[in-house]
């Protein structure tokens, strides 16, 4: 039998019993829309959450589960470090899932690194990352009414991450991890 006929048998039954789909998220999907989960691992729900971060849609943030990641604020960090890589430098509408993990974890560390760049900054660069004398930048610089984020060039993203590394594995997991907040106690959003 020719391999090739069962092609198109099996797509048909995929179709018919409902293949699976990938997820989107909307911007419906928050801390409050989703069904109790009790039954689901903690580090599935915390990957899970880590996974849906997207920027593109105002009020993104709603698809940040901040409420877990509170509740679990060393787990957290430690499913973040190990997946944190450089992503493609330059300008995106929102942001895209490796600075919001970067976020995550400002957001629970109240820690905020910056890397110099060997890399010739564009003047709109230089406006979006803001650099320093040193030419140290962060990760990423944004822009929340246009909801766009420029993303810094890669040899300032290895070196961030590098620190932040550097600082995890150093004796910081002993005490309770820091959350920033603002005078009236509203936590910050990163």
């Amino acid at each position: 039998m020719n391999p090739r006929s069962l092609l198109v048998p099996l797509s048909l039954a995929l179709l018919l019993a409902g293949a699976p789909r990938a997820y989107a998220a909307t911007a419906a999907d928050s801390a409050a829309a989703k069904p109790a989960s009790a039954a689901v691992p903690v580090d599935v729900q915390l990957v899970r959450a880590l996974d849906r971060m997207t920027g593109v849609i105002p009020g993104s943030d709603t698809l940040v589960d901040w409420a877990l990641f509170r509740a679990h604020p060393q787990r957290t960090v430690d499913l973040i470090l190990p997946t944190l890589e450089p992503v493609r430098r330059g300008l995106s509408l929102g942001a895209p899932n490796m600075v919001w993990r970067v976020r995550v974890l400002q957001r629970l560390t109240g820690l905020a690194y910056e890397a110099p760049t060997k890399k010739k900054l564009s003047a709109d660069e230089k406006a979006w990352l803001a650099p320093d004398s040193l030419k140290r930048v962060p990760f990423a610089g944004e822009n929340a009414k246009l909801g766009m984020t420029w993303v810094a060039p890669p040899d300032a993203q290895r070196e961030i991450i590098r620190q932040w590394r550097l600082w995890w594995s150093s004796d910081t997991k002993k005490p309770e991890l820091p959350i920033k907040k603002h005078d009236d106690d509203r936590t910050w959003w990163y």
